[in-house]
């Protein structure tokens, strides 16, 4: 007789409560939504935040289908409410997009064979056709040897060889029509092959494109709702500065300044809705109070320093560079492709820029966050999007500047001071005046407080001139080249109202033992200061003009302008030549074609 054992209930129970854990425990699959961003010169920080409805005990939640470039070291949970539970785990999971025995890309791969075996059908009947042409071909040649033979020894039918005819020029018609037939169906399959062809190279890319998966667990003493906030930080977005100035009428007495962050992000995720705030800030630099450290050499002489970015967001950005295009085209299927490669080349040019226009802010120790006022859409297709990040109105003070030698168009500015709450980032300003464009120009840094001057136009009513007065100017070759040149600057002002304006001229400073600068003479009586720059304040009645004069001597090496040229021609592109106009050796140039 067989006997039967029974498991103890114990066992059963025991068995049933870990298959209820595990069923328990099982992810869960947690939508949610991009609610905050911070954009910073390289990167984004992203919060994105779910509701979630936690029950008495574990529940893992899973965070799915997110990019894979994101800094594993950056990612960070928090739940609200505090006190409602507990996070007791977090993971982070790479996988791929999809896998070898994927169903779709199975049905792809069948996909191809269909058309590759229906072309390979037609390459086979080409095949049978072109031997079918080959027999009749031989058929027509034996025919036609035969013919005299034939003649010769006994009489030829008319009939029977007309038959020979007409199965010879209808065999080659048949077959020449299935060529042209077979020719038509290859014609109608090649785009098919290719479009399947296209998508199963893009799905078998796809097992090397990597997506992440954040599970949480929280742990609950009851049942509640409640919001997981995630966080992370990736690769690929980047903003710039950028500003608007506003005047009206001809000497205003404030202008309206309006700041704009001018984001682009190919991440790979779209930010619907969220509230962005741009910082200058590094998130991976420490800010601490500045001390003073050992400056420590080591055996080399090298001096030691420490790593700059993660090895965590080193290996995002190479994961990043590797999969965003692939992952763009994979979510938008239907998107321009090269659009998207031209603007990501446009935002990485944008980044390079920003990383070290903010590098210098940093320097000077001196960080900045700027929250967006709206709230908009910025897809991840690297589009550049203005958000408005602050305006002001500031006084103004009107001042008109004349500088003959650079130019001989007189020019009203306003004298302004950053009377707001945030600082003005370097950037690029759009001058308005009255309504009209005037052009662009740019600003660096303007702290709170300090002040600066913008461009507001050309002063028309004010004529400029500036000549070389060749009855007192001479040049001398010897040796020494001693140049003597003496510039007449006439001032005019052309209107009915009295003008005040600040006339500015230069005289050479040698920084060459070689070179002297001697005989100078200024009138009206000016000091130049130690960059030879020199100024004087005046006001002109209407229709009157007053005339300024500098005069000085110039000796140096005869062979020195030649020289010099040489030197610039063979460093062109090398940075050697930081400013042809403030180069002494490109000014005396100038000076002795004048002669």
């Amino acid at each position: 007789m067989k006997q039967f054992s029974f498991a103890p209930w114990s066992c059963i129970v025991c068995l049933l409560a870990v298959s209820a854990a595990s069923a328990q425990n099982e992810p869960v699959a947690t939508p949610s939504t991009i609610k905050e961003v911070t954009v910073y010169s390289d990167r984004a920080r992203v919060s994105r935040f779910a509701k979630v409805s936690l029950k008495a005990g574990p529940v893992v939640c899973a965070f799915q289908k997110l990019p894979g470039w994101i800094d594993e070291e950056s990612i960070r949970v928090s739940l609200a409410p505090a006190g409602g539970g507990r996070i007791t785990d977090v993971q982070a999971r790479r996988e791929y997009l999809a896998h070898a025995g994927d169903e779709e890309l199975r049905k792809a791969e069948t996909a191809v064979r269909e058309i590759a075996d229906q072309l390979a059908e037609l390459d086979d009947e080409a095949k049978v056709l072109e031997a079918q042409a080959a027999q009749v071909e031989a058929t027509r040649v034996f025919s036609l040897e035969k013919l005299p033979k034939d003649a010769a020894v006994r009489e030829v039918s008319v009939e029977s060889y007309g038959k020979v005819v007409d199965f010879v020029s209808n065999s080659l018609r048949k077959i020449a029509a299935a060529k042209r037939d077979i020719t038509a169906k290859r014609r109608d399959l090649q785009p098919e092959l290719a479009a399947r062809q296209r998508k199963l190279n893009e799905l078998q890319r796809l097992t090397q494109l990597e997506q992440y998966t954040v599970l949480v667990t929280v742990e609950s003493a009851a049942p509640q709702e409640a919001t997981l906030v995630l966080t992370y930080i990736l690769p690929g977005a980047t903003w710039e500065p950028a500003h608007e100035l506003r005047a009206e009428g001809r000497s205003p007495k404030t202008v309206h300044v309006s700041s704009w962050a001018v984001v682009t992000q190919t991440t790979g995720e779209d930010w619907e809705n969220a509230d962005i705030t741009f910082s200058t800030q590094s998130p991976t630099e420490t800010i601490m109070i500045p001390e003073l450290d050992a400056l420590l050499l080591d055996n080399n002489g090298a001096v030691a320093q420490l790593a700059g970015q993660s090895e965590s967001f080193q290996r995002a950005e190479q994961a990043y560079r590797g999969g965003n295009g692939l992952w763009y085209g994979w979510k938008n299927p239907k998107a321009d492709i090269q659009n998207f490669a031209a603007n990501s080349m446009k935002q990485s040019d944008t980044q390079s820029r920003t990383v070290r226009v903010f590098k210098k802010l940093q320097a000077r120790g001196t960080t900045a966050h700027f929250p967006g006022t709206v709230k908009v859409a910025v897809r991840s297709d690297g589009s550049p999007i203005r958000i408005p990040i602050g305006q002001v109105e500031l006084a103004a003070t009107v001042k008109i500047v004349a500088a003959p030698q650079a130019s001989l168009n007189a020019v009203r500015t306003v004298e302004l001071a950053n009377t707001g709450k945030q600082p003005l980032l370097p950037g690029v300003v759009s001058l308005y005046h009255d309504g009209a464009f005037l052009g662009v120009t740019d600003i660096g840094f303007i702290a709170e407080g300090e002040t600066f001057p913008v461009f507001l136009g050309v002063a028309d009513h004010v004529k400029l001139s500036r000549v070389l007065d060749h009855k007192n100017s001479s040049l001398v070759r010897g040796s020494k080249n001693r140049m003597q040149v003496a510039f007449e600057t006439t001032v005019e002002n052309l209107s009915d109202a009295e003008t005040t304006l600040r006339l500015a001229d230069r005289i050479p400073v040698s920084e060459n033992k070689e070179i002297r600068v001697y005989r100078v003479k200024i009138a009206p009586e000016s000091e130049p200061d130690s960059n030879g720059l020199l100024s004087w304040n005046l006001t002109l009645k209407p229709k009157a003009k007053s005339v300024f004069r500098v005069e000085y001597t110039i000796e140096y090496p005869q062979d020195y302008v030649e020289q010099m040229k040489l030197h610039r021609s063979s460093s062109s592109g090398k940075n050697a030549a930081p400013n042809p106009a403030a180069d002494i050796s490109v000014q005396l140039e100038k000076l002795e074609s004048s002669f």
